[in-house]
């Protein structure tokens, strides 16, 4: 429910005129020509393949294509590829690019930048090094549109690591762009999607610009999820950075923006008040991730994680995150409640009870923790991240640990967290995060339960068992055998403990009615086939 001060405010605000001037490089476009949205949280850095950050890989689907895409029913279809065939022992695959593909810079989309951009892809993302490790060949043809891909072993999710959305999103980009070390941020964004990025507009915390690309041209199939036809109504979309909840609010109230990715709880009945259009894009949600770091101490001991998986009350921190219980779930399920890969095994009981809470002390005891302050990064400019780690503090703090609770930004906590230093010295011991539920269900996707040490998400969890589970799940000879290896993977999961589930929530969108043509897709912002009415 709104407080009454913050009604007061608001409506003290609404009186004060408009937020945003229209900036002078776009006044010559019509209005109904300009998209405004809201992300949930800035841009910083530009490289879909450098970092796992949601807002990224949204800023990825503007300006790039993939080979394949995924409608709205999560399966993979056709979209920089005009036709593909595999062979019967499922060993060779053959993708042929469709007609039209150009990169921003006029340069024609060929089987060479594919196969770099691939090569690129396939050294950080958990599908990629997969694949790449059973690859006999991949090679462009002679006709500049043909790759021929021989695998030594088939990989039973081939067309669903190719078009997947989040995570480490396998962008085509030019050849000589994407020879850039992939453990290196690119410095060229040159794409082939349906927007162009205008770097000389961007004002890193405040606001990113991107422009239609003319020369795109769409697939003939209607658009659905990230496939289809990518056709765009509108001639320029502008991303407001705007922290605070009320102030975009505000602003879409008044007509400033468009379109809020993630308004803040507190103010959906405002909006529903005010006529704006409540969506829910994500039907597989958020899930949340407490993120320990394994390398330093205490986490570096299975049994200090162990303790912290078990003080962990999801209903107490999601009360605190969310006012209203429809929009959130108490889930314990690594591959996310809802999904086909949802499964409780090795899950153990009464997880954030007093008797789970006695037993996090003994372990945490077992450990040796010394009473060292952990640090505990806190994303102040996140409401929900920021609430959840305070909440978290408060219940580490009833089984014995000591807390320091460091503030900072969202895209700090980000940069900070590859930072593999001591705590001490600029490191850090926890992390809370959220995941696209899409990416989390997917027990290869799911980049936080990978454990394959150095290579991992930051954190860093180190278990050749547990990895070998993963690595195997592509490889099941059928469904039962696949089912098995899930629920192997799970229970290693509760055993390691790779990150602490604490909850997962259902957060939908805020749109101007002026908005029609949203599509969905957890956890990506998608502003082609929006139309957006004149006054």
């Amino acid at each position: 429910m709104l407080t009454r001060l913050a009604t007061l405010v608001l409506g003290a605000s609404l009186l004060a005129g408009p937020v945003f001037a229209p900036r002078a490089i776009a006044q010559a476009i019509p209005p109904e020509r300009i998209l405004r949205m809201v992300p949930n949280a800035d841009l910083q850095t530009l490289d879909p393949i450098n970092t796992t950050a949601g807002v990224v890989q949204s800023h990825a689907h503007m300006i790039y294509d993939q080979l394949f895409g995924r409608d709205a029913q999560q399966r993979p279809q056709p979209q920089m590829v005009g036709a593909y065939s595999v062979s019967d022992d499922a060993l060779v695959w053959r993708f042929t690019l469709r007609d039209g593909l150009a990169f921003h810079d006029g340069a024609p989309v060929t089987a060479t930048d594919v196969v770099a951009s691939l090569r690129r892809w396939g050294a950080r993302d958990p599908h990629g090094r997969q694949i790449m490790a059973i690859t006999a060949s991949m090679e462009p043809q002679a006709d500049g549109k043909t790759i021929v891909w021989t695998l030594n072993r088939p990989y039973g999710l081939m067309l669903d690591a190719l078009s997947k959305p989040a995570g480490n999103m396998p962008a085509i980009m030019p050849a000589r762009i994407a020879a850039t070390d992939p453990f290196t941020a690119i410095r060229e964004t040159i794409g082939s999607g349906p927007f162009i990025f205008s770097r000389e507009e961007w004002v890193p915390g405040s606001t990113v610009v991107y422009r239609r690309n003319p020369n795109y041209v769409p697939r003939s199939e209607p658009a659905s999820g990230t496939a289809g036809g990518k056709v765009v109504h509108v001639d320029r979309v502008e991303w407001q950075n705007i922290a605070n909840a009320q102030t975009s609010t505000l602003a879409l109230i008044q007509g400033e923006i468009d379109y809020i990715e993630s308004p803040g709880v507190d103010f959906l009945p405002m909006l529903q008040r005010r006529g704006m259009q409540i969506v829910r894009t994500n039907t597989l949600g958020a899930p949340g991730m407490i993120r320990m770091n394994h390398i330093h101490p205490p986490f570096n001991d299975p049994r200090a994680r162990q303790a912290l998986m078990l003080l962990v009350n999801q209903e107490e921190i999601l009360q605190g995150m969310f006012p209203d219980p429809a929009l959130y779930q108490v889930c314990h399920a690594f591959f996310v409640c809802g999904s086909a890969q949802e499964t409780n095994a090795g899950v153990p009981e009464r997880l954030g009870s007093p008797a789970a809470r006695e037993r996090a002390r003994q372990l945490l005891r077992e450990s040796g923790y010394d009473g060292t302050p952990i640090v505990m990064m806190d994303p102040t400019d996140n409401p929900f991240v920021h609430t959840a780690t305070l909440v978290l503090a408060q219940q580490m703090q009833s089984v014995g640990f000591r807390t320091d609770v460091q503030a900072m930004d969202f895209a700090s906590m980000a940069g900070r967290r590859a930072n593999r230093r001591p705590p001490s010295e600029g490191g850090w011991h926890i992390g809370l995060t959220y995941w696209n539920g899409l990416g989390a269900s997917d027990p290869v996707g799911n980049v936080p339960m990978q454990a394959s040490c150095d290579r991992a998400w930051p954190g860093w969890p180190c278990d050749a068992a547990h990895q070998a589970l993963i690595d195997a799940f592509p490889y099941a000879a059928n469904a039962e055998e696949r089912k098995r290896i899930l629920e192997e993977l799970h229970a290693s999961a509760y055993n390691l403990v790779p990150y602490v589930p604490y909850g997962q929530w259902y957060l939908p969108s805020a749109v101007t009615p002026r908005i029609s043509g949203v599509l969905a897709m957890p956890g990506i912002i998608i502003a082609w086939n929006i139309r957006k009415a004149a006054r």
